[in-house]
């Protein structure tokens, strides 16, 4: 019987935290007041909220290159994307780092899209861990590249990974 209680609490508590990434002191669930409280300290040039989202950034001048995406379901942190200096480097070092982590990507993306003002290159790699899905995604655009590290935790509201 204490055994069988042992392998309950056991699994409960994996279960909980393969559900879960934390970025920072940002953990997904948090409530929308909790991710803002905590932003307040990181003092960005500029927070911007929407209906789903947190946007949170400096600006580009600055050059730090700081800049966090919140995605909420239901009120609570479901998935976060955090820019990374963008260069086919950075790209390959972070993507590198994550092979030994968590091993080969469960998915790979490459496409070329045309867009208003020119063409789009992309090259995302995801890798599940537990029920959690972390991606990089490296943009070469016409102005410019992005870099973003993406985590998202299991939701109601979209099926992870999203596209």
């Amino acid at each position: 019987m204490l055994f069988r209680r042992l392998v309950i609490c056991v699994t409960f508590a994996l279960a909980g935290h393969a559900a879960a990434f934390e970025v920072a002191e940002f953990r997904s669930g948090m409530t929308r007041d909790q991710v803002r409280a905590l932003l307040d300290s990181w003092r960005f040039d500029r927070v911007q909220e929407s209906a789903e989202a947190l946007l949170a950034y400096d600006q580009p001048d600055k050059g730090s290159n700081r800049s966090f995406r919140f995605l909420f379901c239901n009120d609570h942190l479901a998935a976060l994307e955090q820019a990374m200096k963008p260069s086919i480097r950075n790209f390959i070092v972070i993507t590198s780092n994550y092979v030994t982590v968590y091993g080969q990507p469960m998915k790979l993306d490459a496409g070329v899209n045309v867009i208003s003002s020119g063409e789009k290159n992309t090259m995302a790699l995801t890798w599940r861990k537990g029920n959690e899905v972390i991606g990089v995604r490296y943009q070469l655009l016409p102005g410019g590249e992005d870099l973003f590290i993406v985590y998202e935790a299991p939701n109601t509201c979209w099926q992870v990974p999203r596209s």
